[in-house]
């Protein structure tokens, strides 16, 4: 029988590089909102999807503008003392199965082989799957985690202070670091990795989607 997966939207970032936007997830590209595509491309890979908005009336924002909202879980930042980390808290906390892939909610090109292939490598008992570059920076909004030590690592990272997801890598005992190079074998591109983080971007990839 194959592992319960969860998929966790980050949602609740800032987006200053889209003013006078506040929410990037609701910008919308070819006409569909950035969150809507991530969520249409990731779904079939999992059983639950949650979304962690900043607060309930983010969440209300977004809830007006998907499709099939009330089949997802929204959750809002528990805590203000973990900074970014409230996010994956929150979310990591009402995840209802031990694996959870955690991305951006825009990134319209997530590929669902790509998700299940890190999925597939975490099940073999890893505490985290992390895709990692050549020169060594790792796309921790690309990533599938093991709740209880994960949620675990959040909390002790908390308390010393940092608000980092890197540096609460540091603090699991089984981390894969999986390089880039094994998911351009299933997407030579790499455009599973895309995020939209400006309107030129938007305009771009609007363009190639045609």
């Amino acid at each position: 029988m194959q592992t319960q997966k969860t998929v966790l939207i980050m949602a609740g970032g800032k987006s200053q590089r889209f003013y006078p936007l506040d929410d990037k997830c609701s910008t919308t590209l070819n006409n569909k909102p950035l969150i809507q595509h991530a969520i249409n491309r990731i779904s079939s890979v999992s059983e639950e999807i949650i979304v962690a908005a900043r607060d309930e009336e983010q969440g209300g924002r977004i809830k007006k503008i998907i499709k099939n909202s009330n089949k997802i879980v929204f959750v809002f930042d528990s805590s203000k003392d973990v900074g970014p980390l409230a996010g994956f808290l929150s979310g990591l906390e009402r995840a209802s199965f031990p694996y959870s892939i955690v991305i951006g909610c825009d990134m319209p090109f997530v590929d669902p082989v790509v998700a299940t292939f890190l999925f597939a490598i975490a099940s073999t008992g890893y505490d985290a799957v992390v895709p990692r570059w050549e020169n060594g920076q790792v796309e921790p909004l690309h990533a599938v985690y093991r709740k209880e030590p994960m949620l675990t690592a959040i909390k002790e990272t908390a308390g010393k202070g940092d608000g980092k997801i890197f540096d609460v890598l540091l603090q699991l005992q089984n981390v894969y670091f999986l390089p880039v190079a094994r998911i351009r074998e299933i997407d030579p591109g790499l455009k599973t990795f895309t995020n939209i983080n400006s309107h030129e971007e938007l305009k771009k990839y609007g363009i190639l989607m045609r």
